[in-house]
């Protein structure tokens, strides 16, 4: 165990060493946020898809740009090799190979984020991400014209089953139409709010007038309660637990 502990001690005094665990905090802090993000109640494919951008931007930043921690460590030691009042074993070349090192770890980790949730950019979920988030939607208005209609025909024919059994949804082709008439109402008019607010907007019957988007809202609802994680049932679960316990098997109170 001393002979251990002596190995760690002397690989905590590596300078290489220290630059890869300061990169590690600060990937972590940035999936982290990203977890955090997945437990939260009312998620949406909007937030989702958003969380996944940002997380990798970041990603992608860290092979140019130090995180916190790593620039915090960087600054501290600067050119020299003493750090909080250690000697640090330093090289010349430990600069390149952690660079080299990094390069390659937030490379995976962005290709990992991506081959995790590839579905998002592919069949429905792809189709419901490019109709509802805003940010897709084109400026120009010929190209606002077409915009979503392949996605708005994979959305209907995955959900084909549920829209039968819907009494507010008549037919594909009115869907279209209301499509149509929607894009341009928003982009005249609600192209400044937030996605999820305007499509709640819509459910709600307070964008266009009664009834003319019946079609879309119903499309917009299905859209809304997607379900992006299992994080509500998993606490749940974990409240339960707390409450069950091997030695309180019911719900009984305790006898006096």
């Amino acid at each position: 165990m001393k002979g251990r502990a002596k190995l760690v001690q002397q690989s905590l005094k590596q300078y290489k060493m220290l630059l890869f665990i300061h990169l590690m905090l600060d990937v972590l802090q940035e999936l982290k946020q990203l977890s955090l993000l997945f437990q939260r109640d009312g998620l949406t494919l909007q937030i989702v898809s958003d969380g996944l951008q940002t997380t990798t931007l970041a990603l992608v930043a860290m092979q140019t740009n130090p995180g916190p921690r790593l620039h915090q460590f960087m600054e501290e030691v600067g050119t020299g090799s003493i750090w909080q009042g250690v000697q640090l074993s330093r090289t010349n070349a430990d600069d390149d190979t952690f660079n080299a090192l990094k390069l390659r770890l937030t490379n995976s980790f962005c290709e990992f984020v991506s081959e995790r949730f590839k579905s998002l950019e592919t069949g429905v979920l792809k189709a419901t991400s490019t109709l509802f988030d805003l940010s897709n939607w084109p400026e120009d208005t010929t190209d606002l014209a077409t915009f979503g209609t392949a996605e708005l025909n994979a959305f209907m024919e995955h959900f084909h089953p549920v829209l039968e059994t819907c009494e507010d949804f008549e037919s594909v082709e009115a869907a279209r139409r209301e499509w149509l008439d929607l894009k341009v109402l928003i982009a005249h008019h609600y192209r400044h709010l937030d996605s999820q607010v305007l499509w709640q907007r819509l459910i709600q019957g307070a964008i266009g007038r009664d009834g003319q988007f019946q079609h879309m809202q119903v499309i917009a609802e299905i859209s809304l309660v997607l379900p992006m994680s299992s994080s509500c049932c998993e606490r749940g679960f974990s409240s339960m637990k707390r409450i069950k316990t091997s030695t309180s098997r019911d719900l009984a109170p305790p006898h006096a």
